[in-house]
């Protein structure tokens, strides 16, 4: 029998297998006089290395009754190497009988172990992405020493997903939220000086503006002092690599009598070196400046550059992609919204797992694919060769070795904005600043109005082709995409092959083409009014889109991102893996279902995340205002038709956690099933945090909704899923019982859309005008609070018939019914989704017609549809892309789980009637309190009791349901 061993030992044997998957770092391990002042104190394992706070880790076996003290006891001790502060602490637990092992490397290397971090001092939640040392609701403020993370319990994982840990915590993230504050406040400043040229030199301002490929605006202006900081920022950590360089305050610092031309010469020099995606678009916009302007911008960006110097931050770390994202000038038509950091790395950490790749050999590396072809500023593609690197230097390989590969051949980037290329290449070359490259593979797509007359719309142009030229001449250097040099070409030629990429990784634009509302009402066509496009150009763009997406799964109606997932779908190769940011209602919208039939038939492997939270959390991207998800599926021969649905509880709020969460996703076995019942689903937790829950659902070939999204209770969604397959089957519930379902379509017809009503003629016959009761034609149209609180609703409007369209208003008005569907139902101030009107009357942009042939249908439809059942199957069907607003289409209304009227009998019709005249004048509360609206609790009642035949313990189980629905953040929008 083995001996027991010390813990020395397993602390050496984790520090050995550390330095092979950390090989930038340095590890070690049971030393003394590395603290400052404490000669003699011995620290378990410390990690140390260029720009990253050191890390300590202090391992105990099992019990490890002193391992977190030990942990938080080392927080703010300083580090001799460096004179650092250890920022971070993490406290680990080697498995029970670990202790005994014989070969305690291959013990450590196959263990699973537990661990948690702590953070010193004041802790922040950022929308960078940045750490988090607690995961409490509060967004700011002071944490004391030793905050923890998870704040109970212990993560759990391999030697890997450790050194993961001591990577992400090793970065300085108050010093990435300073540096980023301070080159934000720096730009502003300077922009000032360019502001005033403008005015009074507009030639040079128009000069500067053609050089980014933007107009002449204020946000021009802005981007070109961001690129300018970047460049200063980079300037310092180049002179202290490069012998010759001179340092920046040496050619730009208070005491320089040019800072122009000193400036633009050091730049001159640094280029010889290579450096060409950051410093020759900064170079060629200083050189358009006037000497007093260039010396002003140049002054204060000096000092902006020292504040982000000072701050300790690696300027590799982003910061000029975030702040570049609050820059942009078309953002209302472009839709460009940030990926958040912690977003994109839980999107790429999934998708590179899915993609396997023997990750040990440099070779197969340096032979992927990787495209994205919305890049933006990088974000993705950032985050996707950060993870490659993880898991190459996990397998014991040198990340730094793979930079002129990754740079020259894997990494594809398109974009139409030319300074958002110069943003990728600047962060992306910034991985291995002092690694040179040749040419790279970041091209500005051509997009609007063309020289030949024609034109062009940005990347998606490659649905016709695998090569594409791109046009450009030598006085556009923000096109220049190398590090060692100037591109030399007069074209560039995207090679974006049909099936030749083995990942594609896009957050696109969410704009659509008929989006006419709020800012976009007097604009031809949202999606591509960007760039000053006049009237005509957005016409012919959407010809050319309409043209270029025949016969894939872009939709108008679901707009330009469905157009990029076609496009990601045609580049990748089988085996390939699709990894998308994308609205919530590429789940359920109609629009999308195209998209959902494609990864129905061709992928498998399907892992989809949303958010069941509210407000600007309920995104992975920045400032979008609307709900999204994460779907990541892999490209095969056929389709399994099954994937994993994961709602979180919240967006991770830094690395940490977005690591946490995939590892424990990915790791996640024997997950239930939606068709299992409503016994909920896996529960993901970080520690003994919460976190979310994952439910193993199909995806089918017809392209039904993904109903499981957004879910944070998955018994409902079973129960909903059940219900639109004829089983009412409900928590607490051991078995189902048959209820007869159809689809609303299949029991009666749905009336017009609006436009076919009031619509600009020949379309439209009627127009609309105030309510009378004398009206000949009423109509229900809007919503009206006042209105809407009773099954019972007057109309609202009236239609006078257009002179000469009396024939096609009669046909119009034949569609008039008394029945009606609340196609935009804000559960957290709506009481209805059916509405009934006395007269027969003509359905509006919210409220279409329902006909049914039998009249009596109206009054089961009515108690039915606003019933807590009633509300589940329109929940369940509906895409739940806002707060608490949930929306279908007529069309894809006809698929909406429905009771089947025409399989009641006389009798329950009879009682259906009885039940709408009990409740005709009843007030009902908005649908979010349908677990504690009196009202409602006694209509569920009627209907489960009396109308279906219902015994009590179902009619109380329909209620358990309705405090479930009501406790959804999807539902109560924040209200409770």
């Amino acid at each position: 029998m083995v001996s027991r061993q010390v813990e020395q030992g397993a602390n050496f044997a984790l520090g050995a297998m550390l330095r092979g998957m950390m090989p930038a770092c340095a590890v070690r391990v049971e030393n003394t006089r590395v603290v400052v002042g404490q000669a003699g104190l011995r620290l378990d394992v410390l990690v140390t290395a260029a720009d990253r706070a050191p890390v300590v880790i202090e391992a105990e076996f099992m019990p490890a009754a002193d391992v977190e003290r030990e942990a938080r006891d080392r927080l703010g001790l300083e580090v001799a190497d460096g004179r650092r502060a250890i920022e971070a602490a993490v406290a680990l637990r080697y498995p029970e009988g670990l202790e005994f092992s014989e070969d305690m490397g291959e013990a450590i290397r196959d263990a699973r172990l537990e661990y948690a971090v702590f953070y010193m001092g004041r802790t922040r939640y950022t929308e960078s992405g940045g750490l988090v040392g607690s995961a409490g609701s509060v967004e700011s403020g002071d944490a004391g020493d030793g905050t923890r993370f998870p704040e109970s319990g212990w993560l759990a994982g391999s030697a890997g997903d450790l050194a993961e840990l001591v990577r992400l915590v090793s970065v300085p993230q108050e010093a990435v939220d300073s540096a980023a504050d301070a080159l934000q406040n720096g730009i502003e400043g300077a922009v000032a000086a360019l502001d005033e040229m403008g005015m009074s030199r507009p030639a040079i301002s128009r000069a500067i503006a053609e050089l980014l490929g933007m107009a002449d605006v204020p946000q021009t202006r802005k981007m070109a002092c961001a690129i300018i900081a970047n460049a200063m920022v980079f300037h310092d950590r180049v002179a202290g690599i490069h012998a010759g360089v001179r340092p920046l305050a040496m050619v730009c610092g208070a005491g320089v009598a040019n800072p122009k031309a000193e400036t633009i010469a050091a730049w001159n020099h640094i280029l010889e070196i290579n450096y060409w995606p950051i410093f020759a678009i900064a170079r060629d916009v200083v050189t358009q400046l006037p000497s007093r302007e260039a010396a002003r911008i140049l002054r204060r960006l000096y000092m902006t550059a020292g504040e982000v110097e000072s701050s300790g931050a690696n300027v590799a770390h982003d910061l000029t992609g975030r702040i570049f994202q609050r820059l942009i000038a078309d953002r209302k038509y472009l839709a460009t919204f940030y990926t958040l950091p912690a977003s994109a790395a839980l999107l790429a950490r999934v998708a590179v797992s899915k993609m396997g790749v023997d990750w040990s050999d440099a070779d197969a590396i340096a032979g992927l694919r990787i495209g994205d072809f919305a890049c933006g500023t990088g974000a993705l593609l950032s985050a996707v060769y950060e993870r490659v690197a993880v898991e190459h230097e996990n397998a014991g390989g040198d990340s730094a070795r793979l930079h002129p590969a990754m740079m020259e051949e894997v990494l594809y980037g398109c974009d139409v904005m030319p300074s958002a290329i110069h943003i990728t290449g600047s962060t992306l070359s910034g991985m291995q600043p002092t690694v040179g490259f040749g040419q790279s593979r970041l091209y500005t797509m051509p997009y609007g109005r063309q020289e030949d007359g024609s034109v062009a719309i940005g990347s998606l142009e490659l649905l016709q082709s695998s090569t594409l030229m791109t046009l450009f001449n030598m006085s556009d250097p923000v096109l220049r995409t190398g590090s060692a040099g100037e591109e030399t070409a007069a074209q560039a030629l995207v090679e974006a092959p049909d099936g030749g990429f083995d990942l594609v990784i896009m957050n696109p634009p969410f704009t659509r083409a008929t989006n006419h509302e709020g800012a976009h009402a007097d604009v031809t066509n949202p999606a591509f009014a960007a760039f000053n496009a006049t009237r005509e150009d957005q016409t012919l763009m959407g010809r050319r889109i309409n043209q270029l997406g025949r016969d894939t799964c872009y939709h108008g109606n679901a707009g330009i991102a469905s157009a990029f997932a076609a496009l990601g779908d045609r580049k990748l190769k089988r085996g390939g893996v699709l990894a998308m940011v994308l609205p919530l209602s590429a789940a359920a919208g109609l629009s999308w279902r195209k998209f959902r039939q494609t990864l129905a038939r061709d992928y498998t492997d399907l892992t989809v995340f949303s958010i069941a939270a509210n407000g600007r959390d309920m995104s992975f991207s920045s400032d979008t205002g609307m709900a999204e998800c994460l779907v990541i599926g892999r490209k095969a021969e056929s389709s399994e038709g099954r994937g994993r649905f994961v709602s979180l509880s919240a967006r991770p709020r830094g690395f940490v956690e977005a690591s946490s969460v995939a590892q424990k996703v990915l790791a996640s076995e024997g997950v239930r099933r939606l068709e299992d019942g409503p016994y909920g689903g896996a529960e993901l937790t970080l520690g003994d945090m919460p976190s979310g829950e994952t439910i193993d659902a199909p995806y089918k070939v017809d392209g039904s909704v993904w109903g499981s999204v957004r879910t944070s209770d998955c018994s409902l969604a079973q129960t909903a899923y059940a219900l639109a397959d004829s089983r009412l089957w409900l928590p607490g519930s051991l078995n189902a019982v048959e209820l007869r379902m159809k689809p609303l379509g299949a029991v009666g017809k749905l009336g017009l859309v609006d436009r076919d009503i009031i619509g600009p003629t020949p379309r439209g016959s009627f127009d609309r005008t105030t309510a009378s009761p004398m009206a000949t034609y009423p109509a229900l149209w809007n919503h009206n609070a006042k209105n809407e609180t009773r099954m019972v609703c007057a109309p609202d409007s009236q239609l006078r018939v257009r002179q000469g369209m009396e024939e096609k208003a009669a046909a119009v008005w034949a569609t008039a019914s008394r029945s009606h569907l609340n196609l935009e139902y804000t559960f957290g101030s709506q009481p209805l989704a059916v509405a009934f009107t006395e007269r027969e009357s003509i359905g509006g942009r919210v409220w279409p017609n329902v006909i049914f042939e039998d009249p009596r249908f109206d009054y089961a439809f009515a108690v039915w549809g606003n019933s807590t059942l009633g509300l589940l199957c329109y929940w369940w069907h509906s895409t739940r892309q806002q707060s608490s607003k949930a929306s279908i289409t007529i069309r894809s209304a006809e698929s909406l789980p429905a009771l089947d009227f025409g399989a009641l009998s006389d009798e329950q019709l009879e009682i259906a009637a009885d039940i709408f005249d009990e409740f005709r004048e009843k007030e009902l509360m908005p649908a979010y309190l349908a677990g504690s609206d009196a009202s409602r609790a006694l209509l569920d009642k009627r209907v489960v009791c009396d109308l279906l035949g219902f015994g009590e313990g179902v009619y109380e189980g329909v209620r358990r349901v309705a405090g479930k629905w009501g406790a959804e953040a999807s539902v109560h929008g924040g209200k409770v």
